[in-house]
């Protein structure tokens, strides 16, 4: 169907994305732009910059922490034997088959060479890339932020809402397509053409704290109509001379459903480089980094993407081309509306959500203990405490405020729970591992490495095709969590690392886990984990096995109560 916007150039819905995810597919649009694309396509090397415009200052992964290392026991292997309540430890069948709704992903795009799995880590995935110009494809043919570039005027909106998009590039106009991420990849919603645009040249960061914060017109205000799905959302921007970037928004839930995906947005723009300064580095800065980083600035990451692409896609792509329909709220909004996870069957933080709020942790505490269970498909969460603050305009929670230190931070000694140090560390003192049950066991020397898998699955699973001591390819990478010293939950994998800190040798974990008085808990223990369920990335891996691995995934969501079709 056809809807006309204020403007009168034409927003166009297809279809076939409102039956339903059943038929993961949408109909085909035409278009037609006065504009001039690109017929000549080349495909770029990860970071490339296209005809021109490398993304300023652009952050590439999550990097080590060069704060002075938390003191940590030896390291734990955790518990080997059966947990005391064994048999609350056993992952009950699914309810129904486990479908897959994109069969042709492995074949749809060209497999990694093993030597470009060092692809994946950087958050630049070669299926990313297209090397012919389509605008109704979500990839990117000529990926440049000096042709357009842009960001979002609001974190997440709700159906029915609108999104102020602000843009600048050399470009004369820019067109916009709109996908969600999520089903087969991501499903085309609508196209907007003509939309001028203005060069304008970046800010530099504030001298008090490195912020970054632009301050352009809005350009386009996006409707999101009414039956729009919550989910993370990509608006390709691609400008006259065929040059292309990204902005990013999340649709959120109205409310809490039985299965919810939490989306770490505040981390992506703590890694956000953009403009020079980030919480790890500050270009040419005072002080080695920045205190805060503002939302009011493009994503350098991906090209606009942020982390999504490194930590989050593969598992958001494999949950709703299995069945699984969740509601996605992002974890900004989660700090903000704490409702939004409250009565929540199970709720899932993907990737690495290193950066949360006190009212964040608040939130997800109450959940638990109200019997909500937690999947942490990633490590290193929940691990610096932050605040969101008004920005220079005046704009709400606009900034993430993280000096990392209980001497730094002002409100120290007036609001001591407040402040932004590592939630374990006075005077917060609310370790990551009393909601996790593993802590943060540090970075990775090399990756991607196997995990072993771990003495566990014998009584979780042992009907998957997985024993104790197989090892799986490429899923031990960027950063790791262990067990604790008396750790009583049951260990999925339990592998052998070096790591960037002291001591320099631990074991990674994966675990499920049941907190005493609260809900169950897993937590995959590694940045790597939800990229062996991306058929791309294990064609890669001799012998991974992709169909247990997929087996075992679905059985720890049905432990955590969500089953397909949830």
């Amino acid at each position: 169907m056809t809807r006309r916007i204020p403007s009168g150039r034409w927003f166009i819905v297809p279809v076939g994305l409102l039956v339903g995810v059943a038929i993961g597919t949408a109909i085909g649009l035409v278009v037609i732009s006065p504009q001039p694309f690109a017929s000549t396509a080349r495909l770029p090397s990860p970071g490339a910059s296209g005809a021109g415009g490398s993304p300023p200052s652009a952050s590439t992964s999550p990097r080590p922490e060069t704060l002075s290392p938390v003191p940590t026991a030896l390291p734990s292997a955790g518990r080997s034997g059966p947990p005391p309540n064994a048999a609350a430890y056993v992952a009950p069948p699914l309810a129904r088959p486990l479908r897959n709704l994109d069969p042709g992903l492995a074949k749809r795009d060209r497999p990694p060479s093993a030597a470009a799995l060092a692809e994946f880590q950087t958050g630049l995935p070669l299926h990313l890339f297209s090397a012919i110009a389509n605008p109704l494809d979500w990839r990117l043919t000529r990926p440049s932020f000096a042709g357009v570039r842009g960001y979002a005027g609001v974190v997440s909106v709700l159906p029915g809402g609108s999104v102020p998009l602000r843009l600048a590039g050399k470009d004369r106009t820019a067109r916009l397509d709109v996908f969600r991420m999520g089903l087969r990849d991501a499903t085309h919603l609508a196209t907007v053409t003509n939309i001028p645009l203005v060069d304008l040249k970046g800010t530099a960061p504030q001298p008090a704290d490195g912020r970054v914060e632009e301050a352009w017109p809005v350009s386009y205000r996006l409707p999101i109509p009414a039956d729009w799905r919550s989910g993370y959302y990509l608006v390709k921007l691609t400008g006259s001379s065929g040059r292309e970037s990204y902005v990013s928004f999340v649709v959120r839930a109205r409310a809490a459903a039985p299965l919810m995906v939490v989306l770490p947005v505040m981390s992506y723009q703590a890694y956000n480089g953009y403009g020079g300064a980030n919480l790890y580095t500050w270009k040419d800065g005072p002080r080695p980094r920045a205190y805060a980083v503002s939302f009011d600035r493009p994503y350098a990451d991906a090209w606009g993407a942020g982390l999504f692409m490194r930590l989050d896609f593969a598992l958001v792509v494999w949950l709703e081309d299995h069945g699984y329909a969740p509601e996605y709220v992002a974890d900004y909004d989660v700090a903000l509306r704490p409702s939004l996870i409250r009565g929540a069957k199970t709720v899932v933080f993907t990737g690495h959500g290193e950066y949360w709020t006190g009212s964040l942790r608040d939130a997800v505490d109450a959940a638990s203990a109200r019997g909500t269970n937690l999947a942490f498909f990633g490590a290193n969460q929940g691990f610096w405490q932050s605040r969101l603050v008004p920005g220079s305009s005046g704009g709400p929670n606009r900034v993430l405020l993280s000096y990392k230190s209980a001497r730094l931070d002002p409100i120290a000694s007036t609001d001591p729970g407040a402040t932004t140090t590592r939630f374990q560390e006075p005077p917060v003192n609310r370790p990551p591992s009393d909601l996790m049950g593993l802590e943060y066991g540090g970075i990775v020397v090399k990756g991607p490495q196997p995990l072993v898998v771990g003495p566990g699955i014998t009584q979780f699973a042992p009907d998957v095709g997985l024993k104790p001591g197989d090892r799986l390819p490429g899923l031990i990478g960027g950063e790791i969590d262990s067990a604790p010293a008396g750790f009583d939950g049951l260990l999925l994998g339990r592998t052998p690392v070096a790591v960037r800190r002291t001591p320099s040798s631990t074991t990674a974990a994966a675990a499920v886990w049941i907190r005493p008085g609260g809900g169950r808990v897993f937590d995959a223990g590694t940045f790597d984990w939800s990229w062996g369920l991306d058929p791309r990335y294990a064609a890669a891996l001799p012998g991974f096995p992709a169909e247990a691995f997929a087996r075992l995934n679905a059985r720890i969501l049905a432990w955590l109560g969500a089953q397909p079709g949830t």
